[in-house]
């Protein structure tokens, strides 16, 4: 019993006198992912003593020095679970962090910055590079269609490389003709201004040359296997940074980056084809005939061949009523194919790392294989930084060759075409007529085949490029300089020769041909600092920078025609009659903005920018302005009552913005008089005005609320977002149509209308299934919008009056009530309002929007 008592005695000293033992050990770490990768910038302190914290390298590496060897020390960084490690006397460990949330924690790309979905103030919606690559779109546009609540996207045609109108929360110009609408475009820091306007001169000029049906979009030149995420910016707290450029919104596209490691090379290859499904069915001849004759007896006619007969019907008197052409099938029942490539390298070691890509695409057309649209393009990214982790340089760039060949015209026009025309003789040659009736003469009807004739050609080259350097100047400060250049170029042609030409129009249609080509050059610089510190429980972080920022565009146009032969239309020196078009624009830019970000105890957060813009398209005087924002939020699932009382709230936040951003999307020079050329009469030149001086008008003003909340259930596995956003646009600049009597066309003035847009946007992402093999996720969201002419004075005297309706939106239909036809007399007939036999604007009627 003694001996049991003396050694349980001694056992207890054991155990007490551990402590006084314990070892002064220095610690050596490496802090990873679950899947082995480092954690650059995790947080490492000791728990009872946190004058011992450091943090981890790139490598993922820390180390810490004379500490007690029983300590317990805490492992945090953004994105993942904080942990608790007991050394135990050990002097090297290595550190694996489990992901928190994914989504509140994924990072995601803001103006001049980054921030996380958890402690963002304003509303930044992102699709990653995974989303895009499982769609096989050509344009990057596309992979956003119906992604993203509050933006809305309508390709012009179906025409590969069309263009693409693009809203973010709804339309605010009066006049659309300024494509005031329009969202910034900004990517890897490059702003991306090709030049609507421009193309927009260009199209008028000569005559749609760009390429395809409804115009080329210019980001059809941007590869999308190159883009890692789409972050498009919608409030006043993420816009107003950007001060007027961002006042309809902006979308900013990040490209891949290198990673650290060994190099590895990506490929991917697809092709695919498609086909016109779902049209309507079409009457056969003899339906065709049946219901011609049908026709003329109901009017109490008989179908002749007699042109002065008031029954003239050429088309089943004279034609052989036997023959059939299924115009579906012909025109747009081809089949269409896409090919696509692409192939990338990647890698680096933890200094400097590195990415190459380059991508091919081609794509044709139901109208016919021979048609496509072919793009090649290339991308690089190189990071590196100073061993002493102070300076830092990136720089990207890209090039991309777009060559597109596709017909001007929508084929499906020409479907409803008498199914027995003749369209082409027996020796293979276009058809004009048939039994000596010319095909015009015959409700203008045309030779859908020629078409095919008339080339068209666009070649569109995109240059950018983007050097960002930082220096770390102090611990908490840094100063960074971005550096942008974009180069975009346009070469366009359109020929139509004499074999695409009916003969019986020879009189007033020539075989003409036209060219033209633009360059747009636009650089920026935009210097910056910011200083993040510490401060009481919360965090500060302040950002200052200017910009400055030039864009010159040159464009030629030259139409020509009188040709004497179709082998000279590539020679425009060969034409009979020439003229050319030549326009030049400088635009120049500048701007001073700030930011502060204050984020308390990571719950109570609050961001406030401003932005002094200044703009070369007004005149003296009203050349500058100034926008602002406030943004706020409260993460109320970081209160303690809440934690302890709602298990099943994961998170929480409620947010809210409110600022002021401008437009300067008016076009250049618009605010002096300007001239055009013209020949007179013995063909010489003379000058006309084209528009009237004004340097009154002012900057356009958008007022923007938002309020939102946001919730996450069941560990996040739900989450649930829903804003209510007011836009108000006010001052409204237009284009305004004058009387040619007054010397000019049009003139650019403010009108003092106010248009509101507002609506509720809600987002539903919910995780069914989660596991390593199989997962399921969902995501929904729903908008509805709410467009308004709030005001508008003196509406009456102006040519908008009875186009729009105050109280109502921007594209309500307000016309006449389309009662039907008048079975006595075959008259469209309408609703008379007032009774008073004679139809007027008091007659319009609201009929849809």
């Amino acid at each position: 019993m003694k001996k049991y008592l003396k050694y349980l005695a001694l056992n207890v000293i054991l155990i007490f006198s551990i402590p006084a033992f314990a070892q002064t050990i220095s610690v050596k770490g490496r802090v990873v992912n679950m899947d082995g990768q480092p954690l650059e910038g995790a947080s490492i302190a000791i728990k009872s003593d946190r004058r011992h914290a450091t943090k981890a390298d790139e490598k993922g590496e820390f180390q810490i020095n004379s500490i007690n060897g029983n300590s317990v020390i805490t492992v945090s960084h953004i994105g993942y679970l904080t942990q608790e490690f007991n050394l135990e006397n050990r002097a090297s460990i290595t550190i694996k962090l489990i992901e928190s949330n994914k989504e509140l924690n994924e990072v995601i790309v803001q103006a001049y910055g980054t921030t996380t979905r958890k402690l963002n103030t304003g509303n930044i919606a992102k699709v990653s590079s995974k989303e895009i690559e499982a769609q096989p779109v050509s344009n990057p546009l596309a992979a956003l269609e119906g992604r993203v609540a509050g933006l809305n996207i309508n390709q012009s045609s179906g025409v590969p490389g069309s263009s693409f109108n693009v809203e973010i929360r709804g339309r605010t110009a009066l006049d659309q003709s300024l494509s005031k609408s329009e969202p910034l475009f900004v990517i890897d820091g490059v702003i991306f201004e090709p030049g609507n306007q421009p193309a927009n001169l260009i199209k008028s000029a000569a005559n749609n040359l760009y390429g395809g049906q409804g115009g080329l979009s210019p980001l059809n030149s941007i590869n999308p296997e190159d883009i890692a995420s789409i972050e498009v910016l919608k409030d006043a707290d993420a816009t107003a940074i950007y001060g007027s450029r961002g006042a309809n919104g902006v979308i900013l596209i990040t490209t891949k980056k290198g990673q650290s490691g060994t190099s590895k090379i990506t490929a991917s290859l697809y092709s695919g084809s498609s086909k016109v499904t779902r049209t309507m069915d079409m009457l056969s001849t003899r339906e065709y005939v049946q219901m011609r004759k049908g026709a003329f007896k109901n009017d109490g006619l008989n179908p002749s061949s007699d042109p002065s007969d008031a029954g003239y019907a050429p088309d089943i008197m004279l034609w052989d009523t036997t023959r059939y052409t299924d115009f579906k099938r012909l025109l747009i029942g081809n089949t269409a194919h896409t090919a696509d490539a692409q192939i990338s390298l990647s890698g680096g070691s933890d200094l400097t790392q590195f990415f190459i890509g380059g991508g091919y695409h081609r794509e044709t057309n139901v109208f016919s294989s021979n048609l496509d649209d072919i793009r090649a393009s290339t991308h690089f990214s190189i990071t590196n930084t100073s061993k002493n982790k102070k300076f830092n340089t990136f720089f990207s760039g890209g090039y991309s060759k777009d060559r597109n060949n596709l017909i001007s015209t929508d084929l499906t026009q020409y479907i409803n075409m008498p199914p027995n025309v003749l369209l082409k003789t027996p020796d293979g040659k276009l058809n004009w007529e048939e039994a000596g009736v010319s095909l015009v003469t015959v409700n203008n009807l045309v030779n859908p085949l020629a078409v095919f004739l008339q080339t068209r050609s666009s070649s569109i080259e995109n240059l950018y490029g983007n050097l960002l350097w930082s220096y770390k100047i102090l611990p908490g400060m840094d100063f960074k300089v971005n550096l942008s250049y974009n180069t975009f170029k346009t070469d366009e042609t359109a020929i139509n020769p004499r074999s695409a030409i009916d003969p019986y129009t020879y009189s007033y249609i020539t075989p003409s041909s036209s060219f033209a080509n633009s360059f747009t050059n636009n650089w920026n610089i935009e210097p910056q600092l910011s200083y993040l510190k510490k401060i009481g429980g919360g965090e500060i972080n302040v950002l200052m920078g200017s910009a400055w920022q030039e864009n010159r565009y040159k464009a030629t146009v030259i139409q020509a025609s009188e040709f004497s032969s179709d082998l000279l239309l590539n020679n425009p020196d060969a034409a009979g009659s020439l003229q050319v078009d030549i326009n030049q624009i400088l635009y120049h830019y500048e701007a001073l903005f700030g930011r502060v970000n204050y984020n308390f105890r990571k719950k109570y957060l609050l961001n406030i920018s401003f932005r002094r813009d200044g703009s070369s398209r007004f005149g003296p005087d009203k050349q500058f302005a100034n926008f602002w924002a406030v943004g706020s939020a409260w993460i109320f699932s970081e209160e303690t009552f809440i934690k302890n009382n709602i298990s099943f709230l994961s998170f929480g936040k409620i947010r809210g913005s409110y600022g002021i951003t401008g437009n300067d999307q008016i076009g250049d020079y618009k605010f002096m008089k300007l001239w055009s050329s013209y020949r007179t009469y013995q063909n010489i030149a003379s000058l006309y005005p084209t528009t009237l001086y004004n340097p009154d008008f002012k900057w356009e003003t958008n007022k923007k609320f938002e309020a939102a909340i946001e919730l996450g259930f069941v560990k996040d596995r739900i989450f649930l977002s829903t804003s209510y956003f007011r836009n108000r646009s006010n001052n409204q600049l237009i284009n305004y149509p004058l009387p040619r009597l007054t010397g000019a066309s049009n003139v650019v003035q403010n009108f003092p209308a106010l248009v509101q847009n507002s609506g509720l946007e809600i987002v539903l992402t919910t995780k069914n299934l989660i596991g390593n093999r199989i997962s399921w996720t969902t995501s929904l969201n729903l908008t509805v919008p709410r467009n308004k002419l709030i005001s508008f004075p003196g509406i009456e005297s102006t040519r908008y009056y009875g186009l729009y309706l105050i109280g109502q939106s921007l594209s309500v239909i307000n016309r006449y009530k389309y009662l039907g036809v008048d079975p006595e007399t075959g008259i469209y007939t309408f609703e008379d309002l007032n009774k008073d036999g004679n139809l007027n604007l008091s007659d319009y009627q609201v009929s849809g929007n």
